[in-house]
């Protein structure tokens, strides 16, 4: 008997990736505009309080808590509008009360209306950047969302890097005037870029109503997975944006700073993390589209956790860059993750409320943080507070991640074709 030759097994072509839809990247110009409109008032606003309106540095305070506020207290209601009603209005009502708030910044001669201008940039900030996230995971087809919602994460990131100096040097070169006319222009803009996205119209087949729909994505695995995720990385956010100026100075870390870095160096750690945080995202995101949520997390966490340790221990300007580059690492693949895993768990017509859930969550975990880490300060010891800091970390997003275990992505329930009868 003759064997016949085997025929070589034949290997199914992978399919191409689908592309975003170009109407994808004119939304991530909307926010990127709306970002350093936003991002572009960080360095000038505690010396406007002080310098130009007379008041004292506790009202530094009390202009970020309610900003703050406004922001957590706007996300929910917009995150539940813009699944009835569509992204684009909401991220235009953001764009304009940007565009309205910087008129009032302009306008302050009285803590008072200064305050008001401060609740208009919450309010923005809350009502756009959740629309946008939203819209982001609707225009994006599935095998790409993570790479998706990395992209528009990285806004915020490409705005941190720049904005603070542009507003700086701004403000020494004309004044605290000319930074919020630019804010004004930049939000300006951004509404005209957001209203020649097409009008969206949401398959609202699935919403019962906000009551219930808040309901419904709170009883999905993957939404606390996701929240649990993000509110441990909300402890190294307010390790940087909080504490890191704090302990830069009471520690000397950067006394050893070659003279030409001298004056920046601190300001340089900060740049250094948006600029990795810009890399990371997109690209964890979509390296998690390819292999996996957890995959991705896991050495995220490690990664992280890493940074903090090493940042605890340096002594010098290049150890506290390196770990400030591998907590920013870390840091962007855990979001990118847990956005993934936040709008995988639930049907389109809840994206909405899910990201406001998410970063209602978020807004509240750096809140809390900076309270509870801050009284762990001890002159120029940071033991404690690095030791806290690693366990929140550490404790909510090694349970976010085994919650993530096994998660399925969210599929439309198939309708059966109707049965057709035999001819006889």
């Amino acid at each position: 008997m003759i064997p016949f030759p085997r025929e070589p097994l034949a290997v199914a072509p992978r399919p191409p990736r689908p592309p975003l839809p170009a109407v994808f990247y004119r939304a991530l110009v909307g926010l990127l505009l709306f970002a350093f409109a936003v991002t572009i008032l960080i360095p000038v606003v505690p010396l406007f309080i002080t310098d130009r309106l007379g008041a004292t540095e506790q009202w530094i305070g009390t202009a970020t808590l309610i900003l703050a506020f406004t922001a957590v207290t706007s996300r929910v209601p917009t995150g539940t509008l813009s699944d009835r009603q569509g992204r684009r209005r909401w991220m235009l009502i953001g764009a304009l009360l940007s565009l309205v708030a910087s008129a009032f910044y302009f306008a302050s001669h009285s803590i008072a209306v200064f305050l008001l201008a401060r609740i208009g940039t919450g309010a923005a900030l809350g009502i756009f950047t959740t629309a946008s996230k939203a819209l982001s995971a609707d225009l994006a087809p599935p095998s790409r969302r993570g790479e998706a919602l990395g992209l528009n994460n990285a806004a915020f990131s490409v705005a941190g890097i720049f904005s603070p100096l542009v507003g700086e040097g701004l403000k020494n070169a004309l004044g605290f005037e000319a930074v919020f006319v630019l804010s004004g222009a930049l939000s300006l803009l951004a509404l005209v870029v957001t209203y020649t996205l097409p009008t969206d119209r949401p398959d609202v087949s699935e919403s019962n109503g906000a009551r219930r729909d808040t309901a419904l994505a709170l009883r999905q695995r993957g939404t606390w997975a996701a929240i649990l995720l993000i509110v441990g990385a909300g402890a190294l956010l307010t390790l940087m944006f909080t504490f890191y100026p704090l302990l830069a100075e009471r520690t000397a870390l950067y006394d050893d700073a070659p003279h030409l870095l001298a004056a920046v160096a601190m300001g340089l750690g900060l740049s250094i993390w948006s600029l990795i945080d810009t890399v990371i995202e997109p690209v964890a995101g979509r390296v998690s589209d390819a292999v996996g949520r957890q995959p991705v997390a896991l050495p995220g966490l490690v990664i992280a956790a890493a940074g903090v340790v090493l940042l605890s221990r340096a002594t010098g300007t290049v150890g506290a860059y390196g770990a400030i580059a591998l907590m920013a690492s870390g840091w962007g693949m855990v979001r990118a993750i847990a956005d993934a895993i936040a709008q995988d768990a639930i049907p389109p017509a809840l994206r909405g409320i899910g990201t406001a859930l998410l970063y209602t969550s978020f807004d509240l975990a750096i809140g809390i943080d900076a309270q509870l880490l801050g009284g762990m300060i001890d002159g120029a010891n940071f033991d404690t507070f690095f030791t806290a800091t690693l366990a929140l970390f550490l404790g909510f997003g090694t349970l976010g991640f085994l919650l993530a275990t096994r998660l399925r992505t969210y599929t439309a329930p198939q309708v059966a074709p109707a049965s057709i009868d035999p001819v006889c």
